[in-house]
């Protein structure tokens, strides 16, 4: 064993599993071990796995090499990624949908991005189940599935994330992104203009309803995709139940009031700095649509507030209230709530954002900390206005 791999107490080194990833072995079962060269912010990682949800890898302890390297030792899946299991048949793809924007859902519900997400980072369980890693792990590879304004302007996001999504599930349909050309051009000038100036053919696989929701997804104006994770989900089990054969049901489809249940692991799962410092149709001939063919209006119908009209967005006051060491409350007021509001936040640094359905987020805190928040009115009526609230700072 080399001074880069980390000894294990109770393990012995097996072989690699992947790129700076390791198979561990003890008389009582595996785990993986994932090498991180350049750890994410351990703040946002520590709210996600603090949330133990099972759609969410599990982390069993960390530390550091000989050589000063973080690593995770982790559950170890042993039916590995999505990667190169697409393609998929179309209600194993709703089901695995399902499933990864409900655990997108809760991410962002705790003010944290994933960032990277793609067929690779999600593992499957020994039941078939989908979990997502490596949060906030920017991979090298992450460019065929990452939406244009992170492109352009690095900015990541609730609806780069819906992007993503959307992406990774016509991957599933097909057996590629959606901006590789197999037998193409794939270089990585090529990836960004298909992204910034095409659009995604249809898979030819899915039902209409499906096709239409992905586009939408991965339309280049992130107002015009689902607001979030969960609007994905909702719309995804209404397609299921337009399309499923009678008697049918999705298998292991979650909400947040009836998780899968999880096998109680031996390990303890730590919650330090160091513990949460990551989460851990095709053809050369593919036709590539402009922007300027889609259509004018939404191609998934978006919930209607009756009577709303078009305007600025509220005014939005925002508090702070420090609930502990480490955690700050933002919670806001504004004027003329409507049914189906929901709220867009960003911090000062532009290192955090997310969206969020009540008035109020907690955010790992332990110094000082300004959010600004704008609402997100359901039927788009505001959706032209970009103004955020004046910044709340807390100490």
């Amino acid at each position: 064993m080399t001074e880069e791999l980390p000894e294990i107490p109770g393990f012995r080194y097996a072989r690699p599993l992947g790129k700076n990833v390791h198979l561990y072995r003890s008389p009582d079962g595996e785990v993986a071990v994932k090498l991180l060269a350049d750890p994410p912010r351990a703040g946002e990682i520590r709210t996600v796995l603090g949330l133990g949800h099972p759609g969410i890898v599990v982390v069993h302890r960390a530390g550091r090499t000989r050589a000063g390297l973080l690593y995770l030792v982790m559950k170890h899946y042993s039916n590995g990624d999505l990667a190169a299991l697409a393609p998929l048949p179309v209600e194993r793809v709703l089901d695995i949908g399902l499933q990864i924007a409900d655990a997108l859902q809760a991410a962002h519900r705790a003010g944290v991005v994933h960032r990277d997400v793609k067929p690779a980072n999600v593992l499957l369980d020994e039941a078939g189940n989908a979990c997502l890693t490596d949060f906030g792990v920017l991979g090298r590879d992450r460019l065929p599935w990452t939406a244009p304004e992170v492109i352009t302007s690095g900015f990541y996001s609730v609806r780069a994330d819906v992007f993503s999504l959307g992406a990774t599930l016509w991957h599933l349909l097909v057996g590629h992104s959606p901006f590789v050309l197999p037998r193409g051009d794939n270089s990585h000038a090529a990836l960004e203009q298909r992204i910034l100036h095409g659009s995604p053919p249809p898979t030819g696989r899915a039902p209409r309803p499906l096709e239409l929701l992905l586009r939408q997804a991965m339309t280049a104006d992130p107002a015009v995709r689902p607001a979030s994770a969960e609007a994905f989900a909702l719309r995804l089990r209404e397609i299921y139940h337009e399309t499923a054969p009678a008697g049918s049901t999705v298998d292991a489809v979650v909400t947040p009031a009836d998780p899968r249940p999880r096998r109680r692991s031996r390990w303890p799962v730590y919650a330090s700095a160091a513990a949460v410092a990551a989460g851990v149709v095709g053809t050369s001939g593919v036709l590539w649509l402009k922007d300027d063919s889609l259509p004018q209006q939404n191609p998934v119908a978006q919930p209607q507030n009756a009577g709303a009209e078009a305007g600025p967005s509220p005014k939005v006051t925002v508090s702070v209230t420090r609930v502990n060491r480490e955690t700050l409350r933002f919670s806001w007021t504004y004027q003329s709530p409507l049914a189906g509001d929901t709220f867009a936040w960003r911090t000062n640094d532009d290192l955090k954002s997310g969206t969020v359905e009540t008035p109020s987020v907690d955010l790992y805190a332990p110094g000082a900390l300004c959010v600004q928040v704008r609402v997100v009115r359901a039927d788009g009526s505001n959706a032209s206005d970009q103004t955020w609230s004046p910044e709340g700072c807390g100490f």
